[in-house]
């Protein structure tokens, strides 16, 4: 029989001694307790894993110990969860562990679960009832709080169909996890295997791996390839999103690479010290949360010291909520993501409880760093919060400030596909909320909020300048008084808008405001050269050889064509065609009548309205894509907004 592998991962979780791990042995027939320590104290100190067989289908499963001293492998475990079955000893009841494990997978996103009610062989069914209503009173107001109450007995087999049967329908609720995004793999194991070397297990996260795929393992930016991919022992071609999967990695070896550490597509992901996140401080904490406050950080398999900085207050009362930013140590950076989970521990244990302070959801990385509570601050962090796709797009660009952002930076904090972030950026480009400048991958996008700030900024130094100096500014002055972060390319581009906007004027290599112009004497020329010009339309000479076509001075005439640029008479389309500027509006008119009437054109169509050939209709139409009037999309054009 063919057996399916469903990229769906089980997990346990509960007290010590409440016979989790005998469970997962009578479910699945596998002993996840591999240490010798464990086998002779009887209990489970490391992270055990298995997969559960129910017809032809194959789910991952991972039995995580239930001492408190163990709650770092608890929480690696619990990380990468679908479901959850919550093991209570009928015998015992709710304990301390019962009520922190619940906190963590709760506080880590999981959303699904069962209830299975161990050794109920050693209770009656008095004792048994009430045991189950202890837990479901327990359980009121948890994601747990309608999971089925399912009694087993790992010693006699009572039961364990039924548990069998729960799972499976909660697993075909389970919404399958994006095989597009970047992949990650956090290492949950590392050995070495004699022959093949060295091997790393963990549950995907995102995207997908294949054999011969290159791959970097952060934080420390190390480079290897996949010589082999296992799905729960069996070796495959890939494996995607949702799977717990064992790695063969070549270029690195075991004392490379340690628990935490994740794997992921070269330029995927970038770690980070300083991440914005929501946090839930639990209710079962002794007293105020304070506005700076030492913690351990556990996100996915990773265990890393940190500050949490509250954003909107000054102080977090037990039981609520907000937002934070985590100060990680600088040796400890984090290859985190937008929307994923994380916990956070104190120092100090509790009574009836272990040291989870609480936890939330990462809502920006790579962040910049927040020095007090600050409003302008939480409203950031809560428009992020409440973004669609394209619109967080635009919020991370926005928050670059001068600097912008290239599309692999964004790949890098978003975690989204290339092709699909390329898409946003386009949308936003052409409703003209992001600037872009450059091409290719070179293109940097920058938030028009502070795009127009830099114009205003560039007008203010320029008027500045002409007040003290009386004469042109350079444009490399010009770019030393802007912000230092403004890439050349977008600096370009700030000058052309302003151009075009006629707001500044550029001769050479240098600019000036209209208002500082000379004033322009009109001659006989002048009046003369914009007669033809008019008489030209779209196909005049260009500009050097007009001297020859009216027979008149070459230094008389381009002093002339200077003095009808400045007046706007005259428009230059490159350097080598200038047009009248009615000639110029009366195309301008005819396009945008097009693209009202059919949305679009094609270069026949283009070509047809400018009634000349290409050498005049392509300089045109990439002078309308300038003005922003037009975008072109492969061989068409669209009109932007």
């Amino acid at each position: 029989m063919t057996v399916e592998t469903y990229p769906i991962v089980i997990g346990t979780a509960g007290h010590i001694d409440h016979g989790k791990t005998a469970l997962v042995r009578a479910l699945t027939g596998i002993d996840t307790d591999r240490l010798k320590e464990e086998k002779e104290r009887g209990i489970t100190t490391e992270l055990g894993f298995a997969h559960l067989d129910v017809g032809d289908r194959r789910f991952g499963v991972v039995d995580v110990p239930g001492h408190e001293r163990f709650i770092k492998s608890m929480v690696a475990g619990a990380g990468g969860l679908d479901l959850v079955c919550l093991v209570i000893a009928a015998d015992e009841g709710i304990m301390p562990q019962t009520r922190e494990h619940l906190d963590i997978c709760q506080l880590l996103g999981v959303k699904r679960g069962v209830v299975a009610l161990t050794k109920s062989d050693l209770v009656d069914a008095d004792w048994l009832a009430l045991v189950g209503e202890e837990v479901r009173e327990y359980l009121r107001g948890s994601f747990l709080a309608d999971a089925a109450l399912v009694p087993v007995s790992a010693r006699t087999g009572a039961g364990l169909d039924d548990l069998r049967a729960e799972l499976v329908r909660l697993c075909d609720q389970v919404p399958s996890r994006s095989a597009e995004g970047s992949f990650r793999l956090p290492l949950d194991r590392i050995f070495t295997i004699h022959g093949f070397g060295t091997v790393v297990t963990g549950t995907i996260l995102g995207g997908s791996i294949a054999v011969g795929d290159p791959v970097v393992i952060h934080p420390r930016g190390l480079e290897a390839k996949v010589r082999g991919v296992e799905v729960h022992g069996q070796s495959a071609a890939s494996a995607r999103a949702g799977m717990r999967c064992a790695l063969n990695l070549t270029g690195v070896g075991k004392q490379d690479l340690a628990r935490g550490d994740v794997i992921a597509a070269p330029g995927a992901i970038a770690t980070s010290h300083l991440i914005d996140a929501r946090f839930r401080y639990l209710k079962t904490s002794r007293g105020p949360l304070g506005r700076r406050t030492r913690v351990l950080v556990h996100h996915t398999t990773a265990q890393v010291t940190a500050t949490l900085v509250l954003v909107d207050r000054d102080e977090m009362q037990p039981g609520d909520e907000g937002l934070v930013q985590l100060h990680l140590d600088l040796a400890a950076p984090l290859a985190a993501l937008p929307g994923d989970h994380f916990i956070a521990r104190g120092f100090v244990l509790q009574e009836h409880y272990g040291t989870t302070l609480g936890g939330g959801e990462v809502v920006r990385v790579h962040a910049p760093k927040l020095r007090r509570a600050s409003e302008q601050a939480s409203e950031v962090l809560l428009a992020m919060e409440r973004a669609g796709a394209a619109e967080r797009v635009a919020l991370e660009v926005r928050g670059a400030g001068p600097a912008g952002l290239v599309l692999e930076e964004l790949v890098r904090r978003l975690g989204v596909g290339r092709a699909e972030l390329a898409a946003d950026l386009e949308r936003l480009v052409e409703s003209r909320e992001l600037v872009a400048a450059g091409s290719g991958a070179a293109t940097v996008y920058l938030h028009a909020e502070p795009f127009a700030r830099l114009e205003e900024q560039a007008l203010a130094h320029l008027d500045a300048f002409h007040k003290d100096q009386h004469g042109d500014m350079s444009r490399e002055e010009l770019r030393a008084r802007l912000p230092r972060a403004l890439p050349v390319r977008m600096f370009d581009e700030l000058v052309a808008a302003l151009l075009r906007r006629g707001a500044l004027e550029a001769e050479r290599d240098v600019v000036r405001r209209p208002a500082v112009r000379r004033p322009v004497r009109a001659t006989g020329l002048d009046a003369d050269l914009a007669a033809r010009f008019r008489d030209w339309g779209i196909t005049p000479p260009r500009p050097k050889d007009v001297p020859a076509e009216i027979k008149g001075d070459p230094g008389a005439v381009r002093a002339a064509l200077d003095r009808l640029l400045a007046a706007g008479t005259l428009v230059k389309v490159k350097p080598d065609y200038f047009i009248d500027a009615g000639t110029l509006a009366g195309l301008r008119s005819r396009l945008v009548a097009h693209l009202e009437a059919h949305g679009q054109i094609t270069p026949l169509e283009w070509k047809d309205i400018v009634g000349a050939s290409r050498k005049y209709s392509i300089p045109l139409a990439e002078h309308f894509d300038a003005e922003k009037l037009t975008l072109r999309v492969g061989e068409i054009r669209k009109r932007r907004g």
